[in-house]
């Protein structure tokens, strides 16, 4: 059963609220968080726990009313192992007080979305985008994205989201805006036709699925700006959110209430498939069994698509802020076959959006030859999984080019006197990259 079936058979759920709750400190592209509280402090539902003012950085709040059990590295979705902060629920749903705000100004946006922590789903904090770049003309909301659209796009959210735009347009100072839908999605497109008035607001409709990393091309699909791969839309005066960002930025301005919550759906092999309304940092484990549990044997679990997502280590690791699709495999459905050799057969170039080598620096990085990788452009890759899609050998090219791209951050980041490279896959014994259950990454 695919996503879209499971949004149009089950409706949206209550939302889920778990006894214990591990908030991740780095649940963005940026530095860490330093935490706020320490162990046996209580703390409320809403209440800022972490935030970094060094850099780049999105504040972290308690989604949950309790008291701090533990700080201290926890399983991330995304990132091995983070400084997180475990919280124990005391059941009594005690909240801050809200400050929403009434005809906000610019700087109020600014500000809450600022002090909300938003993170839209490319992990990129969304403050950044209306304060860093002087001139900004235009917001597109990406509907395209299959999770995002599943999670987030129930009817009763259309209006929340709209609102979004428009606070995101007055926010940066766009005088333009588009929703991006895909052409087959007509009951999407009707139900915001039917709620927009605002001459400014368009929607455009487009013959492909764009996920997050498709940025620079989707950018470029709507507004004839090119994008280099050096570049994001930023750089065009673009601003390119998702329904989960409008959604959240609504809530932060209007109702004063931080990034706290995901609108999530669950698909694949669970009893009761469908949308869960979930607090940041409830373990995959608890959005399964309010699901109802598995149905048969897992074997992998994948976070935001399976083609493109992120495969977990087990289901103890905690939702994050991007987290629209949770996707549970049976042992049945895994792939276990084994990987061939290349046989230069060029279908990954032939489907490769922006025009790398996908084989080729594949290849480099199985050697360890990151050097190589960097000249082949290995980080204009935006892991669209299409090369592994149609490998006839079932390389694992999405695999080896994100090692790489590790790798690479690795030397460029650690001092030469530390930096120790890991010599590549063939002499690798870590599973993410051989294609085991519970652990490889996307489809492989």
């Amino acid at each position: 059963m695919t996503t879209e079936e499971v949004k149009k058979e089950t409706p949206k759920k209550k939302k889920e609220s778990g006894k214990q709750v591990v908030i991740p400190l780095l649940q963005h592209i940026g530095i860490t968080c330093k935490p706020l509280v320490k162990v046996k402090d209580e703390v409320l539902i809403g209440q800022k726990i972490g935030e970094n003012s060094d850099g780049l950085c999105a504040p972290v709040h308690s989604s949950i009313a309790g008291h701090v059990v533990a700080i201290e590295e926890r399983l991330h979705p995304l990132c091995g192992k983070i400084s997180s902060i475990v919280i124990e629920s005391d059941e009594t749903n005690r909240a801050i007080e809200y400050n929403p705000h009434n005809n906000p100004s610019k700087e109020d946006i600014i500000n809450a979305v600022q002090e909300a922590g938003i993170v839209d789903l490319t992990g990129y904090p969304l403050y950044d985008m209306l304060t860093t770049y002087n001139r900004i003309d235009t917001v597109l909301i990406n509907l395209t994205f299959p999770g995002d659209v599943n999670s987030n796009c129930a009817p009763e959210n259309i209006p929340k989201i709209i609102e979004g735009m428009k606070l995101l347009m007055k926010g940066s100072g766009a005088l333009d805006g588009a929703f991006i839908i895909h052409k087959y999605n007509q009951s999407l497109s009707s139900v915001i036709k039917s709620k927009l008035h605002d001459e400014n607001i368009e929607i455009f409709t487009v013959k492909d699925n764009y996920s997050p990393t498709m940025a620079n091309l989707l950018a470029y699909e709507i507004t004839g700006i090119p994008v280099p791969n050096t570049q994001t839309p930023l750089d065009a005066g673009v601003i390119l959110s998702s329904a989960s960002g409008a959604l959240a930025v609504t809530r932060a301005v209007n109702e004063g209430i931080p990034h706290i919550e995901a609108n999530v759906t669950v698909s694949g092999a669970v009893r009761n498939p469908g949308t869960r309304r979930v607090n940041i940092g409830t373990s995959f484990k608890e959005v399964i069994q309010s699901s109802g549990g598995y149905s048969g044997e897992p074997g992998k679990i994948i976070m935001n698509g399976s083609l493109n997502g992120t495969a977990q280590p087990n289901d103890e690791v905690p939702v994050i802020k991007s987290t629209t699709e949770i996707i549970v495999q049976s042992t049945d459905e895994v792939l276990c076959e084994s990987p061939g050799p290349c046989i230069h057969c060029a279908r990954c170039v032939d489907v490769c959006p922006v025009n790398i080598l996908p084989g080729r620096i594949a290849s480099f990085s199985d050697m360890g030859m990151y050097d190589e990788c960097f000249k082949m452009h290995v980080s204009s890759c935006i892991e669209c999984g299409q090369c592994f899609y149609v490998c006839p050998s079932n390389r694992h090219l999405v695999q080896l080019i994100k090692f790489a791209k590790v790798e690479l951050v690795k030397l460029l980041t650690i001092p030469d006197e530390e930096a120790t490279p890991i010599p590549g896959c063939q002499t690798c014994e870590n599973p993410c990259l051989l294609g085991e259950p519970f652990i490889s990454g996307g489809i492989a």
